[in-house]
């Protein structure tokens, strides 16, 4: 069991120990950074961005350091990690990933995208197959529409040129 900071023996729970870990990964990009110039706001070096990105995870890790602090007094413990993990789900996502980038190229962007999320919806937590229909086309041609108009990136074209 991870003791807790002040030496009393009290194991610290789940939330308190990613914040802490957060914390400390924050602060190791800000002394990162400060090995590069920083600049100022209106001239910012090359160390600014990851700077402010430092100071912005140790802010947040923070945060949720101190409302982990308050629900372990409220009696929050440890939970182990794996516990109620659905290891035929987190397989079947896996499995059907690997299926969607082995089929991206011969099936193209827009097929597959489509088929990959009808599946999903349909084998992790069945829904209903108008639902199934109606967001997989919405979401593959809502992706084909940022990515391949919007952003002018090159996606990969199906049987359909698509």
């Amino acid at each position: 069991m991870i003791q807790g900071v002040r030496g009393r023996g009290e194991a610290l729970n789940n939330d308190q120990l990613s914040s802490a870990v957060w914390f400390g990964l924050g602060l190791a990009v800000c002394l990162g950074s400060l090995q590069y110039k920083l600049g100022t706001p209106a001239s910012p070096g090359t160390g600014f961005m990851p700077f402010l990105t430092g100071v912005a995870i140790c802010f947040f890790s923070g945060i949720g350091l101190i409302q982990a602090t308050l629900r372990k007094k409220q009696g929050e413990g440890w939970v182990p990690l794996l516990r109620g993990v659905v290891w035929k789900n987190a397989l079947v996502i896996l499995i059907s990933l690997l299926a969607y980038a082995l089929l991206l190229k011969p099936l193209g962007f827009v097929i597959t995208t489509a088929v990959f999320i009808a599946f999903l919806l349909r084998a992790i937590v069945p829904q209903r197959w108008s639902l199934v229909i109606a967001c997989s086309i919405l979401t593959a041609l809502g992706s084909y529409l940022i990515f391949e108009v919007w952003l002018k990136a090159q996606l990969p074209k199906g049987p359909l040129g698509i």
